[in-house]
């Protein structure tokens, strides 16, 4: 059951849309680093289009391949910059971080299939199986 909700198309789109923001945003000093997990959640969710469970259980999957790559990414940096012996206080740290880059992909999921149902005529909804004309 889990294999035919999860798609993976959408998922590596919206894991890649997150990693690219880190990237970009790390070397022009600015920090985007939740919203981009919360814009890629809602990237994903729109692209889903299937149900709103569906939405949350897309964007939770593409959050947690996200936030294991932004992190590793941000390890490496760090310890490339000489604070290897502050390992474990940066480790600690990046467990809140990922908590919070998981749940605010997955909200993003959410919210990307609310504004993808919201926003097409004639869509069907979940709960009613009717057009909405």
């Amino acid at each position: 059951m889990l294999k035919e909700i999860i798609k993976w198309r959408p998922l590596l789109i919206g894991s890649l849309i997150v990693v690219t923001f880190y990237v970009v945003a790390y070397f022009s000093g600015e920090s985007l680093l939740f919203s981009s997990f919360l814009l890629g959640g809602m990237l994903v969710g729109f692209m889903i289009n299937e149900n709103f469970k569906s939405g949350a259980i897309n964007g939770l999957v593409s959050g947690i391949i996200a936030a294991i790559i932004v992190n590793l990414i941000s390890v490496i940096i760090l310890v490339s910059q000489g604070y290897a012996s502050y390992i474990t206080v940066i480790l600690s740290s990046l467990v809140v971080y990922i908590v919070m880059e998981i749940v605010l992909s997955t909200m993003g999921g959410v919210f990307g299939f609310l504004i993808r149902s919201e926003s097409l005529p004639g869509a069907t909804t979940p709960e009613s199986g009717e057009n909405e004309n």
